[in-house]
Protein backbone atom coordinates (compact mmCIF):
# COMPACT_ATOMS: atom_id res chain seq x y z
CA UNK A 1 0.00 0.00 0.00
CA UNK A 2 0.95 3.51 -0.74
CA UNK A 3 1.47 6.47 1.69
CA UNK A 4 -0.85 9.28 -0.07
CA UNK A 5 1.93 12.01 -0.78
CA UNK A 6 -0.26 14.15 -3.18
CA UNK A 7 -3.10 16.04 -2.79
CA UNK A 8 -4.06 14.63 -6.44
CA UNK A 9 -3.45 11.07 -5.14
CA UNK A 10 -5.42 11.86 -1.65
CA UNK A 11 -8.16 13.36 -3.83
CA UNK A 12 -8.23 10.15 -6.50
CA UNK A 13 -8.67 7.98 -3.32
CA UNK A 14 -10.69 9.59 -1.42
CA UNK A 15 -13.28 9.60 -4.53
CA UNK A 16 -12.89 5.78 -4.62
CA UNK A 17 -13.87 5.18 -1.33
CA UNK A 18 -17.33 2.76 -0.77
CA UNK A 19 -18.59 1.40 1.54
CA UNK A 20 -20.49 -1.91 1.61
CA UNK A 21 -21.39 -5.11 3.98
CA UNK A 22 -18.53 -7.35 4.14
CA UNK A 23 -18.49 -10.68 2.26
CA UNK A 24 -17.17 -14.19 2.70
CA UNK A 25 -14.04 -14.12 0.52
CA UNK A 26 -12.96 -10.04 2.19
CA UNK A 27 -12.62 -12.11 5.53
CA UNK A 28 -8.94 -12.62 5.40
CA UNK A 29 -8.11 -8.81 4.87
CA UNK A 30 -10.30 -7.82 7.16
CA UNK A 31 -8.90 -10.24 9.94
CA UNK A 32 -5.35 -8.83 8.85
CA UNK A 33 -6.46 -5.43 9.07
CA UNK A 34 -7.97 -6.04 12.79
CA UNK A 35 -4.71 -7.47 14.08
CA UNK A 36 -2.55 -4.20 12.39
CA UNK A 37 -4.59 -1.72 13.33
CA UNK A 38 -4.25 -2.87 17.22
CA UNK A 39 -0.82 -5.19 17.02
CA UNK A 40 1.33 -2.02 19.31
CA UNK A 41 -1.71 -1.60 21.91
CA UNK A 42 -1.13 -2.98 25.67
CA UNK A 43 -5.06 -5.03 25.70
CA UNK A 44 -3.69 -6.80 22.70
CA UNK A 45 0.07 -7.52 23.83
CA UNK A 46 -1.15 -8.79 27.01
CA UNK A 47 -4.14 -11.01 25.45
CA UNK A 48 -1.88 -12.22 22.77
CA UNK A 49 1.50 -13.21 24.70
CA UNK A 50 4.84 -14.24 22.92
CA UNK A 51 5.28 -17.39 25.30
CA UNK A 52 1.81 -18.91 24.51
CA UNK A 53 2.35 -18.43 20.62
CA UNK A 54 1.69 -21.82 18.47
CA UNK A 55 2.37 -20.52 15.13
CA UNK A 56 5.29 -17.81 14.38
CA UNK A 57 4.23 -13.92 14.33
CA UNK A 58 1.16 -13.44 14.35
CA UNK A 59 -0.35 -16.36 12.51
CA UNK A 60 -2.02 -17.68 15.63
CA UNK A 61 -3.95 -14.48 15.51
CA UNK A 62 -4.94 -14.47 11.79
CA UNK A 63 -6.75 -17.30 12.39
CA UNK A 64 -8.47 -16.89 14.78
CA UNK A 65 -9.51 -13.70 13.60
CA UNK A 66 -10.73 -15.37 10.78
CA UNK A 67 -12.91 -18.24 12.46
CA UNK A 68 -14.60 -15.24 14.66
CA UNK A 69 -15.70 -13.56 11.85
CA UNK A 70 -16.63 -15.67 9.54
CA UNK A 71 -19.04 -17.21 12.34
CA UNK A 72 -20.10 -13.63 13.02
CA UNK A 73 -21.27 -13.12 9.11
CA UNK A 74 -23.35 -16.08 10.05
CA UNK A 75 -25.03 -14.01 13.07
CA UNK A 76 -28.02 -11.66 11.99
CA UNK A 77 -27.61 -10.00 14.57
CA UNK A 78 -24.07 -8.75 13.75
CA UNK A 79 -23.24 -6.48 10.82
CA UNK A 80 -19.60 -6.34 9.27
CA UNK A 81 -18.71 -3.82 6.64
CA UNK A 82 -15.77 -2.62 4.78
CA UNK A 83 -14.47 0.46 2.87
CA UNK A 84 -12.85 -0.29 -0.33
CA UNK A 85 -10.30 2.43 -2.16
CA UNK A 86 -8.48 2.12 -5.38
CA UNK A 87 -5.25 1.67 -5.12
CA UNK A 88 -2.38 2.63 -7.66
CA UNK A 89 -0.65 -0.19 -7.80
CA UNK A 90 -3.03 -3.25 -6.03
CA UNK A 91 -6.23 -2.43 -7.17
CA UNK A 92 -9.15 -2.80 -5.09
CA UNK A 93 -8.21 -3.12 -1.16
CA UNK A 94 -9.62 -3.00 1.71
CA UNK A 95 -8.64 -0.09 3.94
CA UNK A 96 -11.56 0.09 6.57
CA UNK A 97 -13.52 -2.90 8.03
CA UNK A 98 -16.08 -2.41 10.91
CA UNK A 99 -18.24 -4.76 13.26
CA UNK A 100 -21.42 -3.40 14.59
CA UNK A 101 -24.24 -5.21 16.57
CA UNK A 102 -27.83 -4.98 16.84
CA UNK A 103 -30.19 -5.00 19.59
CA UNK A 104 -30.81 -7.91 20.97
CA UNK A 105 -34.31 -9.74 19.87
CA UNK A 106 -35.19 -10.52 23.35
CA UNK A 107 -33.03 -7.56 25.22
CA UNK A 108 -30.43 -9.83 26.38
CA UNK A 109 -26.30 -9.66 25.45
CA UNK A 110 -24.91 -12.51 23.66
CA UNK A 111 -21.77 -11.53 24.16
CA UNK A 112 -18.95 -14.13 25.81
CA UNK A 113 -18.76 -12.56 28.52
CA UNK A 114 -21.44 -10.70 29.71
CA UNK A 115 -22.93 -10.57 33.35
CA UNK A 116 -25.47 -13.36 33.88
CA UNK A 117 -28.14 -11.88 36.22
CA UNK A 118 -30.69 -14.38 37.69
CA UNK A 119 -28.00 -17.11 37.93
CA UNK A 120 -26.91 -18.78 40.88
CA UNK A 121 -22.74 -18.12 41.89
CA UNK A 122 -22.44 -21.79 41.06
CA UNK A 123 -23.97 -21.26 37.25
CA UNK A 124 -22.26 -18.56 36.26
CA UNK A 125 -18.89 -20.21 37.46
CA UNK A 126 -20.00 -23.26 35.24
CA UNK A 127 -20.91 -21.09 32.25
CA UNK A 128 -17.97 -19.75 32.55
CA UNK A 129 -16.08 -22.57 32.47
CA UNK A 130 -17.80 -23.83 29.77
CA UNK A 131 -16.69 -20.69 27.59
CA UNK A 132 -12.95 -20.40 28.51
CA UNK A 133 -12.99 -24.07 27.20
CA UNK A 134 -13.92 -22.46 23.56
CA UNK A 135 -11.37 -20.13 23.60
CA UNK A 136 -7.62 -21.27 21.94
CA UNK A 137 -4.61 -21.84 23.67
CA UNK A 138 -2.86 -18.83 22.51
CA UNK A 139 -5.15 -16.85 24.13
CA UNK A 140 -4.42 -15.63 27.72
CA UNK A 141 -7.50 -16.64 29.85
CA UNK A 142 -6.56 -14.75 32.57
CA UNK A 143 -5.63 -12.01 30.67
CA UNK A 144 -9.50 -11.91 28.90
CA UNK A 145 -11.65 -11.98 32.54
CA UNK A 146 -9.46 -9.22 33.53
CA UNK A 147 -10.65 -7.04 30.61
CA UNK A 148 -14.00 -8.30 30.90
CA UNK A 149 -14.22 -7.02 34.65
CA UNK A 150 -12.66 -3.41 33.83
CA UNK A 151 -15.38 -3.52 31.00
CA UNK A 152 -18.08 -4.17 33.48
CA UNK A 153 -16.75 -1.58 35.83
CA UNK A 154 -16.71 1.03 33.25
CA UNK A 155 -20.47 -0.22 32.24
CA UNK A 156 -21.53 -0.05 36.05
CA UNK A 157 -20.03 3.76 36.54
CA UNK A 158 -22.27 5.03 33.67
CA UNK A 159 -25.15 3.49 34.56
CA UNK A 160 -26.82 6.61 35.60
CA UNK A 161 -25.81 8.40 32.04
CA UNK A 162 -27.84 5.09 30.33
CA UNK A 163 -31.08 7.12 32.41
CA UNK A 164 -32.56 3.74 32.47
CA UNK A 165 -32.42 2.64 28.67
CA UNK A 166 -31.11 -0.75 28.70
CA UNK A 167 -28.05 -1.05 26.78
CA UNK A 168 -28.80 -4.45 24.86
CA UNK A 169 -31.60 -2.65 23.37
CA UNK A 170 -29.09 -0.20 21.75
CA UNK A 171 -26.92 -0.55 18.68
CA UNK A 172 -23.29 -0.73 19.95
CA UNK A 173 -19.94 -0.74 17.50
CA UNK A 174 -17.81 -3.79 18.88
CA UNK A 175 -14.40 -2.92 16.65
CA UNK A 176 -13.34 -0.30 14.17
CA UNK A 177 -9.75 -1.01 12.46
CA UNK A 178 -8.60 1.62 9.55
CA UNK A 179 -5.05 0.73 7.62
CA UNK A 180 -2.63 3.29 9.05
CA UNK A 181 -1.94 4.45 5.42
CA UNK A 182 -5.51 5.59 5.01
CA UNK A 183 -5.96 7.21 8.22
CA UNK A 184 -7.72 10.88 8.62
CA UNK A 185 -9.45 10.70 5.02
CA UNK A 186 -13.00 9.97 6.34
CA UNK A 187 -12.80 5.99 6.74
CA UNK A 188 -13.93 5.83 10.29
CA UNK A 189 -16.45 8.13 9.97
CA UNK A 190 -17.78 6.51 6.99
CA UNK A 191 -18.07 3.06 9.05
CA UNK A 192 -20.06 4.83 12.57
CA UNK A 193 -22.45 6.85 10.36
CA UNK A 194 -23.63 3.75 8.75
CA UNK A 195 -24.14 3.05 12.10
CA UNK A 196 -25.82 5.65 13.41
CA UNK A 197 -28.32 5.84 10.53
CA UNK A 198 -29.21 2.49 11.14
CA UNK A 199 -29.97 3.30 14.44
CA UNK A 200 -31.90 6.39 13.63
CA UNK A 201 -34.29 4.28 11.55
CA UNK A 202 -34.69 1.79 14.15
CA UNK A 203 -35.72 4.64 16.78
CA UNK A 204 -32.70 3.27 18.88
CA UNK A 205 -29.40 4.77 20.78
CA UNK A 206 -25.95 3.77 20.69
CA UNK A 207 -22.92 2.97 23.31
CA UNK A 208 -19.63 2.43 22.33
CA UNK A 209 -16.39 1.49 24.26
CA UNK A 210 -13.39 3.90 22.74
CA UNK A 211 -9.96 3.61 22.87
CA UNK A 212 -7.86 7.61 22.76
CA UNK A 213 -7.79 6.78 18.58
CA UNK A 214 -11.41 6.80 18.32
CA UNK A 215 -12.89 9.53 20.88
CA UNK A 216 -12.34 12.87 18.80
CA UNK A 217 -14.21 11.39 16.20
CA UNK A 218 -16.93 10.01 17.90
CA UNK A 219 -17.40 13.10 19.93
CA UNK A 220 -17.27 15.19 16.52
CA UNK A 221 -20.31 13.16 15.63
CA UNK A 222 -22.65 14.05 18.93
CA UNK A 223 -21.49 11.48 21.12
CA UNK A 224 -20.67 12.39 24.73
CA UNK A 225 -18.23 11.02 27.32
CA UNK A 226 -19.92 9.75 30.37
CA UNK A 227 -17.30 7.16 31.96
CA UNK A 228 -13.48 6.75 31.64
CA UNK A 229 -11.26 4.10 32.93
CA UNK A 230 -8.96 1.18 31.72
CA UNK A 231 -8.49 -2.42 29.97
CA UNK A 232 -5.22 -3.86 30.53
CA UNK A 233 -3.60 -0.88 30.91
CA UNK A 234 -4.90 0.67 27.56
CA UNK A 235 -7.30 4.12 28.42
CA UNK A 236 -11.00 3.55 27.90
CA UNK A 237 -14.11 5.85 27.36
CA UNK A 238 -17.83 4.64 26.97
CA UNK A 239 -19.50 6.81 24.75
CA UNK A 240 -23.30 7.29 24.60
CA UNK A 241 -25.58 8.85 22.11
CA UNK A 242 -29.81 8.87 22.63
CA UNK A 243 -31.94 9.02 19.87
CA UNK A 244 -32.94 12.13 19.12
CA UNK A 245 -36.19 12.09 16.63
CA UNK A 246 -35.19 14.62 13.57
CA UNK A 247 -37.59 17.57 13.86
CA UNK A 248 -40.05 17.89 11.00
CA UNK A 249 -38.99 20.41 8.19
CA UNK A 250 -40.98 23.41 9.04
CA UNK A 251 -43.68 23.69 6.00
CA UNK A 252 -44.14 26.58 4.55
CA UNK A 253 -47.54 28.41 4.94
CA UNK A 254 -49.93 27.92 1.96
CA UNK A 255 -51.00 31.53 0.99
CA UNK A 256 -54.59 31.56 -0.21
CA UNK A 257 -55.71 31.34 -3.74
CA UNK A 258 -55.26 34.98 -4.96
CA UNK A 259 -58.25 35.32 -7.87
CA UNK A 260 -57.12 36.50 -10.97
CA UNK A 261 -58.11 39.86 -11.93
CA UNK A 262 -61.57 39.78 -14.74
CA UNK A 263 -60.51 41.23 -17.74
CA UNK A 264 -62.10 44.53 -18.30
CA UNK A 265 -64.81 43.70 -21.55
CA UNK A 266 -63.07 45.33 -24.27
CA UNK A 267 -64.96 47.84 -25.49
CA UNK A 268 -65.87 48.57 -29.41
CA UNK A 269 -65.87 51.72 -30.71
CA UNK A 270 -69.35 53.30 -31.94
CA UNK A 271 -69.55 52.85 -35.70
CA UNK A 272 -70.95 56.23 -37.23
CA UNK A 273 -73.70 55.97 -38.63
CA UNK A 274 -74.10 54.77 -42.24
CA UNK A 275 -76.81 55.50 -45.06
CA UNK A 276 -78.26 51.75 -45.58
CA UNK A 277 -80.18 51.33 -49.01
CA UNK A 278 -83.76 52.01 -49.06
CA UNK A 279 -86.27 49.55 -49.71
CA UNK A 280 -87.20 48.85 -53.26
CA UNK A 281 -90.54 50.25 -52.79
CA UNK A 282 -89.30 53.63 -51.70
CA UNK A 283 -87.01 53.78 -54.77
CA UNK A 284 -88.06 56.24 -57.80
CA UNK A 285 -89.02 55.08 -60.38
CA UNK A 286 -86.71 54.33 -63.10
CA UNK A 287 -87.70 55.56 -66.72
CA UNK A 288 -88.28 52.59 -69.51
CA UNK A 289 -87.75 53.51 -72.66
CA UNK A 290 -90.64 53.01 -74.91
CA UNK A 291 -90.15 52.69 -78.79
CA UNK A 292 -92.90 54.61 -80.80
CA UNK A 293 -93.55 53.76 -84.39
CA UNK A 294 -93.76 56.71 -86.73
CA UNK A 295 -97.31 56.68 -88.57
CA UNK A 296 -96.58 55.11 -91.58
CA UNK A 297 -98.60 56.38 -94.97
CA UNK A 298 -101.43 54.59 -96.12
CA UNK A 299 -101.12 52.10 -98.60
CA UNK A 300 -102.16 53.02 -102.04
CA UNK A 301 -103.48 51.06 -105.19
CA UNK A 302 -101.61 48.02 -105.98
CA UNK A 303 -99.44 49.04 -103.22
CA UNK A 304 -98.40 52.09 -105.25
CA UNK A 305 -97.85 54.89 -103.53
CA UNK A 306 -100.10 58.34 -105.14
CA UNK A 307 -99.64 62.06 -105.54
CA UNK A 308 -102.29 64.66 -104.98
Amino acid sequence: MLPLKSKSRLGSVMRSLRLRRARDEDVPAMAALDVAAFLDSPMHKAMFPARLRIKPGIQDQLEWNISRMRKGLADPNLHYLVVLADAAEEGEIIVGCAEWSAPAADGCGAGEFEDDKGKTAEEKAKDMELRLARLPPFLDKGALLDANDEVMELIEKSKDAFKGENRHDMWTLNSISVDGDYRGIGIGKMMTRWGMDRADEDKKGIWIISSSLGQQLYKSLGFKQVAQGSRLGEPQYLMLKFYEPKPEPAQEPVPEPVPEPVPETEQVPELEPMAMPQPMSVLEPVPVAVAVAEPMPEPGLNGVSTTA
